[in-house]
Order: C-alpha cells, then structure tokens, then sequence
C-alpha cells in the first residue's frame, strides 16, 4: 500500500539546483521507438521547452516523468524523492504536478470543486463534504481571478464550460497543490490568445517560487516568449538542447523536422465581382450567433477569428447543420437551405470538421481505413455490401496523398494529435464537399503538420471550393486566408485584407470594438 507523503516547501531545490534527472530513458510499444536514449536534466525556477514534430516523443517524456507511463529502460530521478519515480502515485509524491492537453474536468462538479479536485481525493471519498473544503470560499474566487475566470460563478457546473475554460479551470490547481515539478503538456492548445497572457503570469509566479516548469509545446512563439531553455526531440531522440536567447523559430524547426521549413505563402486574391456566392449567410441566430452575416465565394479562404465566447464556433456549427438555426438564412449557390443536421448539411455537400478532434472528429475503437470510409462508404457499395477491394485501394492512396503516418489497420486514437487530424481532414474531403468549415484544424499540431494542412486547405480552394477557418491564432489565419471576418459578442464586427492587417489589428478589434 502507498503512502501519501507531504512535501514541505523546504524540500523544494534551489532555484538552480537540478529538479530531475532523466537518464538513458527508451520507451518502446508495439513497432514503435517512441524514445530512444534520452538524458535530459531540468532546474528549479526555469521553463524548460519541449518541442518536437508530432511523434517526435514530447508528450510520452512528459508522461514518463508524470509517471503516467514506465520506461523500458533508464531511469528518472526528481529531487528529493529517495528512488526512481515508478508510477503517478510516486510522482504525485516526489511533487510531480501534470496538466494535459484534454484537462481532467469533471462535468458534474462545480467549478469550485473542480478547483480542489486533488485535495478532495486526499479524504476518503471524493465529495466535497468528506474533506470539509469550501469550494465557494473567498480562496476559491481569488483562484480562479489567477487564471483568468473571476466571472464565473464556483457553484456552477463546469459541464457548461467552454474548451479554453476548461484548461484554465484545470490550470487554476497549481494555485492549491503542492509541487515542485508542473509539466504543461499542450496546455495552452486549448486556450484562446487572451488566456495566454493568464498562462505566462502563473508560469512566471511558479518559477519565482522555485518550480521546474515543462513546456510541451507546438507553439513556437509561446515556446520564445516563455521558456529559459528549448529541448528538441526528433523520432524519440534527443537532438539538441540550446539557450532560448541563444537560438531562433528557424533553427528549432529545421532540428524538429530535419530539414528548413518552406514559409507558407499567402493565397493569391479570387476575384469575387460580378460573380454569386457559394454560400450566402444573412442574419444568423443561433447558440451564442447573434445576427451574423458573411458570403464565401469559390475558391475563397475566409477566417473567422474572435475570442472565447465571440459565437465563432456557434457559426461554424450552425451553418453546418450540427445546430439548428434559431432565425436566419442560408443560401448554397443561390438556393435556400434548412440544414437541422450533419446528414442534411452532407447532402448539400456541406461539411464541418470539429475543434475536438478526440471526441467528435473520429471513433476511437475504429483504424484508420474504417474512420477514413465513415463519410462515404455508400458510394463504396452497392444493395447493401461495402466494396472491400474498393474500399481498401482507395483508403491506401488517401494514407499516402495526407502523409498519415501508419497503415490502414493502425488505431486513429494511437496516432499523434497531427495524424488523427488529417484522417479526421481526409474522411471528410473524399465526400468531395462544395463548402468546408474546419474549426481550430491546427491545434495542438507541429509546424510541419501544420504546413502540410494549409497546403491542403488551400488545395481544396484551389478547385473553386469554398472554406470557412475558424481559429484562435490571428498569426495563423493572416497567412492563410484571402479574407478575415472579427467576431464579438455574437456578430462580425469587422473584415480585414489580411495583406494590409496585422495580428495587433484582429486582437484589438475582437477586444474593444463598439457596436
């Protein structure tokens, strides 16, 4: 039986002093290398980056560390603790704190009770009353002013919480936990631009409290702003790690992939006058959409950009059929259309790829190939019977057009978060839709993936199809797009030429634009 160990701020290491210590660590599944020899040390009171292309090992070291996952070989030391951290309960008490990508929320507690999730566990039940801790409490509200959420209510369900909520909700356990290790693995995928800035001043109280922090990352630019160091890992070894003031995006993508990646070129202007629309939205109500109104030509990439709230993914999902409209119009080349679900909305050749990818974009029991045929197997029988020689050949050159890496028998839900994003992107394209609307389609993926996704968006419009992108990331949709659409408070409040705007543009218009 494992005993629960507080630790004492005073065993915390000197800012300086090593935190961990990572030796010879390999970690092997099924015809997978996932790490391969990493040695690695991080320091009390920095931010260590992890970076790597997807598969590259980052999140598999940080579960490791966690004790999530056990190695196959090699050892991890953290300080202070008297043998090698050997599972999550050994972690939780060497004063090992992980936040994951998909935050551990649970739907039917308050807000306040989700904040004191880890200390409730310490009783011997899991409510709230067994372990006599006020989630209403002044405390409580003071915690969640830290991370951004003083406007929500502690008492209620934090089922009713939206994607970046969540993970800032999760966030706000740093505040009342004991550690001296916090991993953020992804955490900042999830969150909106306006979060971030919450993010780095909880990053910045930990380090002056003596906190090794690592960074998992994507994100280059959050990488820059918030790290001390930047590891890289590529095909689960470790290939360098340099200074963060020494180094540059440039360099840390060419270790990450292998090779200088080619800058994503923003698509030539479509020439719209004198021609109908492709999609034609007038006066839309519908869940947080108040009153939106917008057309998308042929072969257009139109941005819609707002900030946690503004009714961008109400659009999304709305004009898609994945919510019943409430008031409104749509037209699809000129004819109006009554889109109340998926079905409908695919028969009119209209399609929606969700910003949730692992709990709507694909079914996590299924391979690639059955995932892939999903959307289309009707096309691929006839009376009834799939055509499996048709099936196959085709789910074969759909692996190898996306560059999904693993075979048509591979689980999605094995792969990284960038594959089972172009199996999600690659099912929905086969049903040849006139209009798509991908909604945050690069989140949580590296820099390579992403090139390789903006390459297929622009594909699609290249062929007069039209595409709606809704992201969180201004910087994304300025090199992507032909025109941006600014979201606030349920309306379009604004449209830029994204060659005469900049980031600063779309943030301040989402912030403080007057109706």
């Amino acid at each position: 039986m494992t005993t629960t160990v507080e630790r004492s701020e005073t065993a915390r290491p000197r800012a300086g002093d090593v935190a961990f210590t990572a030796t010879g660590i390999k970690k092997h599944y099924p015809g997978v290398k996932a790490l391969d020899g990493v040695d690695l040390e991080g320091y009390a009171g920095e931010v260590l980056a992890v970076c790597g292309a997807n598969g590259a090992g980052k999140s598999t070291f940080a579960k490791l560390l966690a004790g999530v996952e056990t190695p196959t070989e090699g050892e991890i030391r953290v300080a202070g603790f008297d043998h090698p951290v050997r599972n999550a309960a050994e972690a939780e008490q060497a004063g090992v704190l992980m936040m994951f990508q998909e935050p551990l929320i649970i739907d039917d507690f308050t807000v306040g009770e989700n904040v004191w999730l880890y200390k409730l566990r310490q009783g011997r039940d899991i409510r709230p009353w067994a372990n006599k801790v006020d989630s209403n409490s002044a405390e409580t509200r003071e915690v969640l002013g830290k991370v951004g959420l003083g406007g929500l209510r502690t008492n209620q369900l934090a089922r009713d919480l939206g994607p970046g909520q969540r993970q800032m909700l999760s966030l706000s356990r740093a505040e009342v936990t004991n550690h001296q290790i916090m991993i953020l693995d992804e955490t900042t995928a999830s969150t909106s631009e306006e979060h971030f800035n919450d993010i780095l001043d909880l990053v910045k109280r930990e380090r002056e409290a003596g906190t090794h922090i690592m960074f998992v990352s994507h994100r280059l630019n959050e990488v820059f702003a918030m790290s001390d160091r930047i590891a890289v890992l590529r095909n689960g070894q470790l290939v360098d790690v340099l200074k963060t003031s020494e180094t540059n995006p440039d360099e840390i993508t060419t270790l990450m992939i292998g090779q200088a990646l080619k800058a994503v070129e923003r698509p030539a202007p479509v020439q719209t006058e004198g021609k109908q629309p492709l999609v034609s939205v007038r006066d839309l109500h519908g869940g947080t959409a108040a009153g939106v109104s917008f057309d998308v030509f042929p072969g257009e990439v139109v941005g819609l950009y707002g900030l946690v709230g503004s009714g961008r993914s109400s659009v999304g999902r709305t004009v898609t059929g994945q919510k019943k409209a409430v008031s409104g119009t749509i037209l699809i080349r000129g004819e109006e259309v009554q889109l109340s679900s998926p079905g409908q909305a695919l028969e009119k050749s209209v399609v929606y790829l969700t910003e949730d990818r692992r709990l709507e974009g694909f079914v996590k029991d299924f391979d690639n190939g059955e995932n892939m045929s999903l959307v289309v197997l009707p096309k691929w029988s006839k009376g009834g019977v799939i055509d499996t020689t048709k099936e196959k050949s085709r789910v074969a050159e759909l692996i190898s057009e996306f560059q999904v890496k693993g075979g048509p028998k591979t689980y999605t839900r094995s792969l990284s978060g960038g594959n089972q994003q172009k199996v999600v992107i690659a099912k929905w394209l086969e049903s040849d839709p006139d209009f798509v609307v991908l909604d945050e389609p690069t989140k949580g993926i590296d820099v390579g993936a992403r090139a390789n996704i903006y390459e297929i968006i622009h594909g699609v419009a290249a062929r007069d199809k039209g595409v709606l992108v809704i992201s969180s990331e201004a910087e994304e949709l300025l090199s992507l797009c032909h025109r941006i659409l600014v979201m606030r408070n349920g309306k379009v409040v604004d449209e830029f030429d994204p060659a005469e705007a900049d980031t600063d543009d779309l943030i301040r218009t989402a912030l403080t634009h007057q109706d």
